[in-house]
């Protein structure tokens, strides 16, 4: 097969170097991270493979059981965009194969069975959590090519250059790619054509969409409930984004970092939804110039600049710098560096590193045990509040999360405790963790990112220091606090 030429071959990486079996039965697009069926390069790609070989599309999508921190929270998030995805394909016949873990039923081997009947496999190219490394598994045993497409943001990573020191240096290289690399953004209408049902049947069961049933036949190691009244989702990702583009899109610039209830505030509640796949960053930018302009043809200002590249509106340039550069730096320094996260030695930059190091013996006036932290007992109640509000709600408000990160590394007994105790309280509880921007969001806090702060601290050494206080006077966090003790 000789796929057409186009900007988008920079997103493809093949992870496998075998022929294409034009005797396969199908094209396997294997959904790991792009959990949707529409704006998805990983998709697009599976269904121009299928177009010329002439062959049905396949798509499998998988929930395991013992992927790192499962919880009912996590899975029925991913279950319910599963059942999203079930009646789509239903609506156009595709032929989606979707299958959940139970005790029952492992499905060892289910991947390797469908990838030897297959053409090929398409897959995604995410950089994190267990997706590399189940695509690196699948590529050692499979006599099949194996192609992992990047579909994670408007830029493909690979054209992107070297991993950064700052967000400063990313930002120019976005800007000055985003007009070219936008006009070919992901079909938000795959061109399925041909490539559907044509009578296949899965050679396993599949799973039947009942999400409560499912719950209930699993028993997680993590007890982590649901978060109440929040749905996962491509369906519900879709809600999210109109409610944020018609109520919350105006007034992002001056309150976004302002920490108010939910129902008050202008953040975007998009991440989960972005973390799990359900919604394509792509889209995201296309409802917000298209709400601000309407037009995506808007007038690009000067490349490098954190104000006016995407237009005049302060709110558009406001919330895209963070849609996009600050989101791009997280998945571009893992697409880089992956497995440099695991430990602050690997992961840090040597100033921030050696001035922690310098101070790992300092005397702490505040230490707390992982226990205590994960249970909100401290002294302080801001702190308090946003580790409750992660664990009712799945997340924390945006300003505080930096906060809630740099209390954890002041009250810890060495800085690799703390960096451990948050990813592990974040990934555990967040809607948004296990995701590049979680590790380099709490990296953030232990200097990644960042530049040496005078004066020098004890414990903090250089490290750019917050306090609940300064955060008490710069914002009112009373009804913060009320809506947390609410919950």
């Amino acid at each position: 097969m000789k796929a057409a030429p186009s900007y988008n071959n920079e997103r493809r990486r093949i992870v496998a170097e075998h022929p294409i079996w034009r005797g396969g039965h199908y094209v396997l697009y294997w959904m790991q991270a792009y959990r949707r069926l529409s704006h998805n390069h990983a998709l697009d790609y599976a269904c121009t493979c299928a177009r010329e070989l002439k062959k049905p599309l396949v798509i499998y999508e998988g929930l395991r059981l013992d992927y790192p921190w499962a919880s009912a929270r996590h899975h029925r998030f991913i279950l319910e965009g599963m059942r999203d995805n079930l009646t789509v394909a239903r609506e156009r016949g595709l032929v989606y194969w979707p299958f959940v873990q139970t005790p029952h039923d492992s499905g060892k081997g289910l991947v390797h069975r469908l990838a030897e009947n297959a053409c090929l496999v398409v897959t995604d190219d995410w950089p994190c959590f267990v997706v590399p490394a189940q695509t690196k598994a699948l590529a050692g045993r499979t006599s099949r090519r194996v192609v992992a497409v990047d579909s994670n943001s408007v830029v493909p990573l690979a054209n992107l250059g070297a991993a950064v020191a700052a967000a400063a240096h990313l930002r120019p290289r976005i800007q000055k790619a985003f007009g070219e690399a936008f006009k070919h953004r992901s079909r938000a209408l795959p061109e399925f054509g041909t490539v559907g049902n044509t009578g296949l049947s899965a050679p396993f069961p599949t799973w039947d969409g009942d999400v409560e049933s499912t719950l209930r036949s699993i028993v997680f190691r993590d007890v982590v409930p649901p978060v109440k009244g929040v749905v996962g989702g491509p369906a519900a990702a879709q809600k999210q984004l109109r409610s944020f583009v018609e109520k919350r899109l105006s007034r992002y610039a001056e309150e976004r970092s302002n920490p108010v209830p939910p129902e008050n505030g202008a953040a975007s509640g998009l991440s989960p939804y972005l973390h799990y796949g359900h919604l394509s960053i792509e889209q995201v930018a296309f409802e917000v110039l298209q709400s601000a302009y309407g037009t995506c043809e808007f007038e690009m200002g000067k490349s490098g600049r954190r104000e006016g590249f995407y237009g005049s509106n302060p709110n558009v340039n406001s919330f895209l710098d963070e849609a996009l550069t600050w989101r791009d730096v997280g998945h571009h320094w893992l697409f880089h560096r992956l497995g440099d996260e695991q430990t602050l030695k690997t992961a840090l930059p040597t100033w921030a590193f050696s001035t922690l190091e310098k101070h790992t013996q300092d005397e702490r006036k505040y230490v707390y045990s992982a226990e205590q932290l994960e249970t909100a007992k401290t002294h302080d109640p801001l702190w308090n509040a946003a580790q409750t509000e992660l664990v009712k709600t799945g997340t924390i408000h945006n300003y505080l999360r930096m906060l809630w990160g740099k209390k954890v590394l002041e009250w810890s007994g060495t800085p690799e405790e703390a960096y451990q105790v948050l990813v592990h309280l974040n990934n555990k509880y967040a809607l948004d963790g296990r995701d590049p921007n979680s590790y380099t969001g709490i990296l953030w806090c232990f200097g990644l990112f960042d530049r040496p702060w005078p004066p020098e601290r004890p414990v903090f050494g250089n490290i750019r220091y917050m306090s609940s206080d300064n955060t008490a006077k710069k914002f009112k966090v009373g009804a913060y606090l009320d809506y947390v003790k609410s919950l």
